[in-house]
C-alpha cells in the first residue's frame, strides 16, 4: 500500500490516526578481546496510532503491506477505555528532510575495528572491547490531519574500552565517537587510544577524597548534568503526571544567572533531527535562560495538557514503539570565564566524564560517578583520583554555578526510556560549581 493511499485511508478514519514506516540497514559489530561478533540486515517496520474517546491505541508490524489491520487494531484497542488524552492543535506539514550518508562496506568496516583494537592494547591493558554501530534509514510520517513528512537520517556511533591491569590492581578506560556524516572524519584509532591513555593514568591514581568541594566539570560532565539532572527533570510528560521537581517552576528563577541551557534538535550533532515523531518540526527549545526556567520539553500530548504548543521533542525508537517526550541535544551554553579563571580555586576536584550514575527528579538528588578526576591546588591539577562520585541536589548545585567557560564540548549516547533507546548528545563548557558533595 503506498503512501498517498494510507494518506487518504487515514482522512477517512473519523478520529485522529498517524502512521510511522521506517525502511533502511543497520548494523552491529562488536570487538571483544579480539572476537568478532556482529548482526547487521535490512530494517522495515509500520506503526498506527488511534486515538478515540481519549485514549490512544497502538498497533504495529514489521511489514509494509499491513496497514489497514494495524488501524482497525489500534483502533480496537483505543475503545477499550475512555480517556483524557488530547493532542495540541496541528500544524499540517508536507515535507522532506535529510540524508542517506555512505557507510563502507562491512569487510572494511571490520578492518578498521580492528586496526582501531591495535590502538586500545599495550603491554599493560591486554582486553578490550570495541563496539561499532550503524543505522541508515528513511521514515515516513502521514496522519489524518494531512501531515506528509520524508526524512532520512544516518548514523554511525563507537565505543572503545580499555581495561589495565598492574598487579592486582585494575583500571577502565573508554571514549566514544559518532557521526552523523559518514566515515569521512571518523576516526576510531585515536577514540581506541583515547579509552587506552586514560585506563593507563587511572593505575597511577590515588583514593578520594571526601567531604564539600569546590567542583569543576569537564565538558562531558556539564553535559551529562545538563541531560541527566535538567532535561529528564523537563520533558513535558514528567511534569503532567507531577514527577519532577521543575513542575510549576515556569518563569522562575532556578538556577544562577550565568546558566543557560538548551535542547536543540538542530544543533549538528549526534541527536539531530528535522521532525518529531509527531510530525512537528524540530527547534531548538530554551529550558533555562540566565537561571530562569523558560520552557519544558513537549510531545503534542503533554502540550496540549499544560495549554502551550508542542515544540517537537516526541521521539520513538522505531515503529515498534509509540513516540514519548525525549531529548535531543542537551546543551549548557558557553559563557565567558577563561581556563585560568574557572580553575581558580584553593582546593577542589576536576571530573571528567561519567561512568554511572543516578537521578531522582521528583526529589531532586543525584549521583554521578566520573570517569577520571584531578585534586586541584592553587588553580593546578596536582594527581589523578580514582573512583570519585559526585552528589547534590539538582536546583542547589545550579544555584553555586560561579564560573562558566567558554569553550564548548560535546558527547554522544543512547538515552533509555520506557524501554526505548534513541541517539542523543549533551556537553557544554567547563563549569565550576562552588560546592558538591565528593565521595
Amino acid at each position: 500500500m503506498d503512501s498517498e493511499k494510507i494518506l487518504s485511508a487515514l482522512s477517512r478514519a473519523g478520529f485522529y490516526a498517524d502512521a510511522r514506516i521506517s525502511s533502511g540497514f543497520t548494523s552491529g559489530l562488536s570487538l571483544e578481546d579480539g572476537k568478532l561478533t556482529g548482526v547487521e540486515g535490512e530494517i522495515t517496520g509500520m506503526g498506527v496510532r488511534a486515538l478515540v474517546n481519549g485514549s490512544f491505541g497502538y498497533a504495529w508490524s514489521s511489514s509494509l503491506h499491513d496497514f489497514p489491520a494495524l488501524l482497525k487494531r489500534a483502533e480496537r484497542l483505543a475503545r477499550l477505555n475512555k480517556g483524557k488524552s488530547k493532542l495540541c492543535e496541528p500544524k499540517t506539514i508536507r515535507a522532506s528532510a535529510g540524508k542517506i550518508y555512505q557507510i563502507p562496506q562491512t569487510e572494511e568496516r571490520i578492518a578498521l575495528l580492528r586496526e582501531a583494537r591495535k590502538f586500545s592494547l599495550s603491554k599493560k591493558a591486554r582486553n578490550s572491547t570495541l563496539l561499532l554501530r550503524d543505522l541508515s534509514v528513511e521514515k515516513t510520517f502521514l496522519s489524518s490531519e494531512g501531515s506528509f513528512i520524508s526524512e532520512k537520517q544516518s548514523y554511525s556511533y563507537f565505543s572503545s574500552v580499555s581495561v589495565a591491569k598492574d598487579g592486582i590492581q585494575a583500571q577502565r578506560g573508554m571514549d566514544r565517537l559518532s557521526s552523523r556524516k559518514g566515515y569521512s572524519d571518523f576516526d576510531l584509532c585515536k577514540t581506541a587510544r583515547n579509552a587506552l591513555e586514560s585506563a593507563e593514568r587511572l593505575l597511577n591514581s590515588g583514593p578520594s577524597p571526601k567531604g564539600r568541594f569546590p567542583v569543576i566539570m569537564d565538558p562531558e560532565m556539564t553535559g551529562v548534568f545538563s541531560h541527566e539532572a535538567l532535561g529528564h527533570a523537563s520533558e513535558g510528560d514528567s511534569i503532567v503526571e507531577r514527577e519532577s521537581l521543575l513542575r510549576g517552576k515556569i518563569g522562575k528563577k532556578i538556577a544562577h544567572e550565568s546558566v543557560s541551557i538548551t535542547d536543540d534538535p538542530t544543533f549538528d550533532s549526534f541527536g539531530q533531527y528535522f521532525y518529531d515523531d509527531e510530525g512537528v518540526r524540530a527547534q531548538p527549545v530554551p529550558i533555562i535562560e540566565k537561571g530562569v526556567l523558560k520552557n519544558y520539553l513537549h510531545s503534542r500530548g503533554s502540550a496540549f495538557s499544560l495549554k502551550t504548543a508542542s515544540n517537537g521533542h516526541a521521539r520513538a525508537e522505531s515503529p515498534a514503539f509509540p513516540p514519548v517526550v525525549r531529548m535531543s541535544n542537551t546543551l549548557f551554553q558557553k559563557g565567558s570565564a577563561n581556563e585560568s579563571e574557572v580553575f581558580d580555586v584553593k582546593q577542589g576536584i576536576y571530573v571528567i566524564g561519567m561512568k554511572g550514575g543516578s537521578v531522582d527528579i521528583f526529589s531532586g538528588n543525584f549521583m554521578f560517578a566520573a570517569k577520571e578526576a584531578y585534586l586541584v591546588k592553587n588553580g593546578s591539577k596536582e594527581k589523578i583520583l580514582r573512583d570519585v562520585t559526585v552528589s547534590g541536589h539538582i536546583l542547589e548545585t545550579l544555584g553555586k554555578v560561579e564560573r562558566v567557560g567558554k569553550d564548548f564540548g560535546t558527547s554522544p549516547g543512547f538515552c533509555g526510556k520506557m524501554a526505548q533507546s534513541v541517539p542523543v548528545s549533551d556537553g557544554g563548557p567547563h563549569v565550576r560549581v562552588s560546592e558538591m558533595k565528593i565521595g
